[in-house]
């Protein structure tokens, strides 16, 4: 059993800790543990529990009403803000199921709110408006908190094999007009993106080599002499990675330079890479998705 600080909780539900402990005190929700020097704490089920209590609140019900509910009116009420809320209001009460399962490794409870962002937005809009923000908050929480790496495995593995799925129910195109090469580079190795890519590109029809993570510039190179590509795509998410990217880009345009290659990246880190002519930054989904149609 995973134990949360009330930072956790902050991060997580975007509520301040200073409202958190006055609900604590006025309403007794959420209830913390704690440890033998008393400093609070919250365990897996108040951590589920508040999460969907701060989606209940945000739906416009009172925090003094929401705690009275029986469990089984709290369930039927989540429930239907599913089935009749707004497409924020679902958008927030999935990315909470999917941060709230997945830290407490329920599979089941994962599958069925993954399942549910697909009926309600399709695989790239679900990867948009659910999947990316869940992964963004659970990743600033391992960034800056003792949570488990094992958590994180757990989630992007979950999610990886439902994108790998997706992909292998898509039929080749026969006749494709651009050729994509995918990679991450040397140090790079969340490729869920990459993934999410790779399905977008070949639903519309395209021809994708998917090489992966971490791909060093010696395959890189080996496999432009046997694939023709029109475009390669990476993706870069560490911080630290301007100089190994730098070098990637050098080498691509020397190699290759009749291909188009995109870097996808936060805005932040546009500045810190040399482009040639031929290379370009995508900072957004959208972009991205415009990009290929």
């Amino acid at each position: 059993m995973s134990r949360y600080k009330i930072s956790d909780l902050e991060k997580l539900s975007g509520v301040k800790a200073h409202t958190i402990r006055m609900w604590e005190k006025r309403y007794d929700m959420p209830t913390p543990f704690r440890t033998d020097t008393n400093i609070r704490y919250y365990d897996d089920l108040e951590l589920r529990k508040f999460l969907n209590v701060v989606s209940l609140k945000n739906a416009g019900n009172k925090i003094s009403k929401i705690v009275k509910l029986s469990d089984h009116e709290f369930n039927s009420q989540i429930s239907n803000l599913l089935q009749t809320g707004t497409l924020e209001i679902k958008e927030e009460i999935l990315i909470n199921q999917l941060i709230s399962s997945g830290l407490t490794y329920d599979e089941f409870g994962f599958e069925k709110a993954f399942s549910n962002s697909i009926l309600s937005f399709g695989l790239l809009g679900a990867y948009k408006r659910v999947l990316y923000p869940m992964l963004v908050k659970i990743g600033l929480l391992w960034t800056i908190s003792e949570l488990s790496v094992s958590q994180e495995h757990f989630v992007t593995s979950l999610i990886r094999q439902k994108i790998l799925t997706a992909i292998d129910a898509i039929k080749p195109s026969s006749d494709c007009l651009e050729k994509w090469v995918l990679f991450l580079p040397e140090g790079e190795i969340h490729d869920i993106g990459l993934l999410i890519a790779s399905y977008a590109l070949r639903k519309r029809g395209h021809k994708v080599t998917y090489l992966g993570k971490n791909v060093n510039l010696e395959d890189l190179y080996e496999v432009s002499k046997n694939v023709n590509a029109t475009h390669y795509l990476s993706f870069v998410v560490r911080h630290n990675q301007r100089d190994v990217v730098n070098k990637y880009l050098s080498t691509m345009n020397s190699k290759f330079n009749s291909s188009t290659c995109y870097v996808c990246c936060d805005s932040s880190f546009k500045d810190d890479f040399n482009l040639f002519d031929n290379q370009n930054i995508i900072s957004n989904f959208d972009e991205f998705l415009n990009l290929i149609q």
